[in-house]
């Protein structure tokens, strides 16, 4: 039944413009579980849980999600309305690292379940990242500021995300830095035990 939605969500995302896809307008999907464990560069112990489905369609990746159980409210939600703790962050496992693009939030009554949603134009360094697992999204809240879950972003198919990832980089040999927009953490790096 997972299957079904998905491979229907890939054919809605990739329109019908009559012409064949390039590999690189393929959709590919990627999913993430959000959880207290995962949080860099130190696990909570936090109830709160998270799924999130992203889809890639050449630089666009657009993601939906649901959480719900979280501790506390979003961090920035009277700050920033339409930005209240819900990121996408370049980075690999164990790394912190300021967020590139928020996600919006629409909460349930109860303020701290809800669900996220929004599309991010991807830099090629950004997209390289996301095809080679460097990008994770997570959840801040007032009681865990650095993050109170979080999770790496997976292909489902691994083999065509490295395929698009080894094109991209035949294409543009140089990576770009670009200047990241947010700024909840500092960058650090933890070794995995």
């Amino acid at each position: 039944m997972k299957q079904i939605w998905l491979m229907a969500l890939s054919l809605i995302v990739a329109g019908g413009s009559g012409r064949a896809q390039t590999p690189a307008e393929q959709p590919l999907i990627f999913v993430a579980d959000l959880r207290g464990q995962l949080v860099a560069p130190a696990a909570v112990d936090t109830t709160a849980t998270a799924k999130a489905t992203g889809v890639l369609v050449g630089n666009r990746f657009t993601v939906h999600g649901s959480f719900s159980g979280l501790s506390s409210p979003l961090r920035d939600l009277e700050k920033k309305p339409d930005d209240p703790g819900v990121h996408l962050h370049r980075g690999a496992r164990g790394e912190t690292t300021p967020y590139f693009h928020g996600l919006q939030v629409r909460l349930n009554a109860d303020g701290r379940s809800g669900i996220f949603f929004g599309t991010a134009t991807l830099t090629p360094d950004q997209l390289k990242r996301l095809l080679a697992t460097e990008t994770y999204v997570d959840i801040h809240t007032v009681k865990y500021e650095p993050g109170e879950v979080r999770d790496q972003w997976r292909a489902l198919d691994a083999v065509a995300a490295a395929e698009r990832k080894a094109a991209l980089e035949q294409a543009s040999p140089h990576p770009e830095h670009p200047l990241e927009t947010g700024s909840c953490h500092r960058r650090t790096t933890i070794e995995s035990p």
